[in-house]
C-alpha cells in the first residue's frame, strides 16, 4: 500500500479519536461564556434599576462585574469574591461541571496525542529488526490497550455530559431518554473493552490433513532428517499431508482431526507433491526447513497470542458503538505495525529461498514456485467458477477437474497473469512476488520456459514413498467435495427467485413454509421464502414489499412492526405481538433468516442484470 492509500485508510479516520474530545473542549467553554454572559445580563440590569446607586458606584460595580466574570468567582477561591460567589449559589456547582469537563476532554485529548506518539514510535521500532518487533509490540500493545479503556471511560463520561448540556444549553430543555440510551452505551463500550483487554482469545489452529507417521513414510522421513541436518537445525517433530495448494511449518499447536501437535510441524501437500519432482519438492522442504533455522515459526509462535487478543480487543472496540473512534486509533497502529511485519515476512522467505538453493539448486526453487503458483491459481479459478454457477452441481469433482484443464489453462496467457500478478496462498507468511523472488536465487524463467516447466510430465514424486497416500487424498478431497457442494447447494437457495418448479422445490428444501400458533385458539402466523401472513390481518405481506423491520415493546409486549413500501406511515405498517405466540423468539428469528434470504435473492438478480 502507497503512502497516500496508506493515510486515507488508517491515518484519517485515526483522527476521529480526537473529536469527541475537541467538541468536548469547545462546548465547555462555549456553555461556560453562555452562563457568564446570561449571568452579566441579569446583574446589569439590577444594577441599572437600582435607584439607591449613584452613577459613580453604578459605574465600579460594573465594571467589577465585567471584568470579573461568574466562571472566575466560582473556580476561584480569593477571600474578596466570596460574597460573589455565594450569591451565585448553585450556578456555580454548573459552572465547575464545565470546567469539570473540560479538563477531562483536555485529557482526553492529551491522551490520544501520547498515544498517538507512542504508537507511531513502536510501529517505526518495528521496522528496526524482529527483536526490535516483538518487543515494540508488547510495549505498544500493554499501553495501548490501558490508554484505550481511559479513553473509553473519559469519552463514555463526555459524552453522557453532552447528551444532557448539548441540549440544555442550546435548546433550554433536556431528554431523559437521550440521556438514558447514551449513559447505557456508555456502560456497554468500557464493559466491552475491559472484558477484552483480559480474555483470552482462541488459538486453535485447525489443519484438514492426516499425520504421517515414520513408520508409514520412513524415506521421506529419513530424507527430511537429512535435509535438516545439512541445515544444520532440528527437523519437525511431525509431517502433516492434505490438499491444500500450500506447504507450511509452524511451531504453535495444531490440531489435525482428533490429535492436538505441539512442536515442529511441516504440512505438505499432496496434490502439489504429485506436481513436483522429486528434487523440486526437495528445494519446497528445504525452504520450510529454513523458517526453522531462521527463528521464524519461533517468532510468528510468541506474536501470535498477543495478535490475537489485540484483534478480540478491536472487535470490542468496535461492538462498543461509541468506541469506534478508539477503533479506528488501533487499526492505524495495527496497519503501521502489519507494514513491518510485511517486510520482515518477505526478507525471511527470500532468506529461505537463498538457504533452500544452498542446499538443492535455484533451478529448483524456480520451477517448484512456478508449479505452486500456477496449480494454486488454477485450482481457484476451477473453484470460483463453480461455485459462481446458478444450477446444481451432482458431482463438483475439483480434483479431476483440475487434474484434466491443467494442460490446457497451463499453455494459456492466463497462467502467465495469475503468476505474475498474485501470490502464492500461505497461513503464516507474506510471500514477495515471483519474479522477486527468480532473482533472488540467480534464476530467470521466460514465458515459454513456464510452460514447458508446468507440461513436463513428473517421473518421480515423494507421494510414491508414502504410504496410503490415494487412501488419504480419496478422503480429504471426499470431505473437502462434501462441504463445498453443500456451501454452493445453500448458495443457490440464497440466490433463486425461484423461476422454476426445480427450484422453488430448492429453495424451500433450506426455507420450508413455517407455521408458528398463537398462545390462545385462532391466532397463526404463517411464513415462507416468499411472504408472512397472520390471522390479524386481511391479507398477507410479501417479502418484497417490506421496507423494513424491527422491534419494539409496548403495553410490556413484544412487536414485530414491517414498515411496508409505498404504505405510508401508518397504512403501510404490520405488526405481530410476538408476545402472544408459543414461540415469538423462533418467529422472529426464522422472519429474520427468510427476509435475509430475500434481500440477499434481490441483490444477486439487481447484480446479475447489471453484469448482462
Amino acid at each position: 500500500m502507497n503512502l497516500p492509500g496508506f493515510l486515507r485508510v488508517y491515518a484519517l479516520p485515526a483522527l476521529w479519536l480526537f473529536a469527541l474530545p475537541l467538541f468536548g473542549l469547545w462546548f465547555s467553554g462555549h456553555a461556560t461564556s453562555s452562563f457568564d454572559q446570561t449571568i452579566l445580563t441579569g446583574i446589569e440590569g439590577q444594577i441599572s434599576q437600582d435607584a439607591t446607586l449613584d452613577e459613580a458606584r453604578r459605574q465600579e460595580l460594573l465594571e467589577f462585574f465585567r471584568t470579573v466574570p461568574a466562571s472566575v468567582a466560582c473556580l476561584s477561591t480569593a477571600e474578596e469574591l466570596a460574597g460573589f460567589r455565594d450569591s451565585l449559589g448553585e450556578v456555580c456547582s454548573d459552572l465547575e461541571q464545565f470546567d469539570l469537563m473540560g479538563l477531562l476532554a483536555l485529557g482526553s485529548a492529551l491522551l490520544g496525542l501520547a498515544s498517538g506518539v507512542l504508537a507511531l514510535l513502536c510501529a517505526l521500532a518495528a521496522f528496526i529488526s524482529r527483536p526490535f518487533q516483538y518487543g515494540s509490540f508488547v510495549v505498544g500493545w500493554n499501553v495501548l490497550r490501558v490508554t484505550g479503556a481511559l479513553q473509553a471511560l473519559a469519552q463514555g463520561a463526555l459524552a453522557v455530559w453532552l447528551s444532557y448540556w448539548v441540549t440544555a444549553v442550546w435548546f433550554n430543555r433536556y431528554y431523559p431518554k437521550l440521556i438514558g440510551i447514551i449513559g447505557l452505551l456508555a456502560a456497554f463500550a468500557l464493559f466491552q473493552v475491559v472484558a477484552a483487554i483480559f480474555r483470552r482469545p482462541a488459538m486453535d489452529f485447525e489443519v484438514e490433513a492426516e499425520v504421517i507417521e515414520p513408520s508409514h513414510a520412513p524415506e521421506l522421513w529419513a530424507h527430511v532428517r537429512q535435509l535438516c541436518e545439512k541445515l544444520k537445525t532440528q527437523p519437525p517433530d511431525h509431517i502433516l499431508a492434505g490438499i491444500d495448494t500450500n506447504f507450511f511449518v509452524t511451531e504453535s499447536e495444531v490440531q489435525a482431526g482428533e490429535r492436538k501437535l505441539t512442536g515442529r510441524t511441516l504440512y505438505v501437500s499432496l496434490s502439489l507433491l504429485r506436481l513436483l519432482e522429486k528434487s523440486e519438492a526437495d528445494a519446497v522442504l528445504a525452504h520450510e526447513m529454513g523458517h526453522l533455522l531462521g527463528g521464524d515459526t519461533g517468532h510468528s509462535k510468541r506474536l501470535a497470542p498477543m495478535l490475537g487478543r489485540f484483534g478480540n480487543y478491536l472487535q470490542a472496540l468496535h461492538e462498543g458503538l461509541l468506541t469506534r473512534p478508539i477503533f479506528h486509533f488501533m487499526v492505524a497502529y495495527r496497519g503501521l505495525f502489519e507494514l513491518s511485519l510485511g517486510r520482515s515476512r518477505r526478507a525471511s522467505e527470500l532468506a529461505a529461498d537463498r538457504l533452500a538453493a544452498g542446499v538443492t539448486s535455484g533451478r529448483d526453487i524456480a520451477r517448484s514456485l512456478v508449479k505452486v503458483g500456477a496449480y494454486a491459481s488454477f485450482r481457484d479459478r476451477v473453484e470460483t467458477d463453480l461455485f459462481a454457477r446458478g444450477e446444481q452441481q451432482h458431482t463438483v469433482a475439483i480434483a479431476q477437474r483440475v487434474a484434466h484443464g491443467f494442460a490446457q489453462y497451463a499453455s494459456s496467457e492466463s497462467v502467465h497473469g495469475d503468476l505474475h500478478g498474485s501470490v502464492t496462498p500461505h497461513p503464516f507468511d507474506s510471500h514477495p512476488p515471483l519474479a522477486a523472488r527468480l532473482e533472488n536465487v540467480g534464476e530467470t524463467l521466460s514465458q515459454d520456459d513456464v510452460v514447458k516447466v508446468l507440461l513436463e510430465p513428473t517421473s518421480v514424486s515423494w507421494v510414491s514413498a508414502i504410504l496410503e497416500a490415494e487412501a488419504i487424498e480419496a478422503r480429504l478431497w471426499g470431505a473437502y467435495e462434501e462441504r463445498f457442494s453443500k456451501a454452493h447447494d445453500m448458495v443457490l437457495a440464497y440466490r433463486y427467485v425461484p423461476s422454476t418448479e426445480e427450484e422453488r422445490q430448492h429453495v424451500e428444501k433450506h426455507f420450508p413454509p413455517l407455521t408458528f400458533q398463537g398462545k390462545e385458539a385462532g391466532l397463526e402466523v404463517r411464513l415462507d421464502y416468499a411472504q408472512v401472513s397472520c390471522t390479524e390481518w386481511e391479507e398477507p405481506v410479501r417479502l418484497e414489499q417490506v421496507k423494513s423491520a424491527t422491534t419494539e415493546e409496548r403495553l410490556f409486549k413484544k412487536y414485530l412492526d414491517l414498515q411496508l413500501e409505498g404504505g405510508g406511515v401508518f397504512k403501510g405498517k404490520r405488526s405481530i405481538c410476538l408476545s402472544k405466540l408459543q414461540d415469538g423468539d423462533g418467529m422472529l428469528q426464522a422472519f429474520g433468516h427468510y427476509l435475509g434470504r430475500h434481500k440477499t435473492m434481490e441483490e444477486h438478480r439487481k447484480n446479475a442484470q447489471q453484469a448482462a
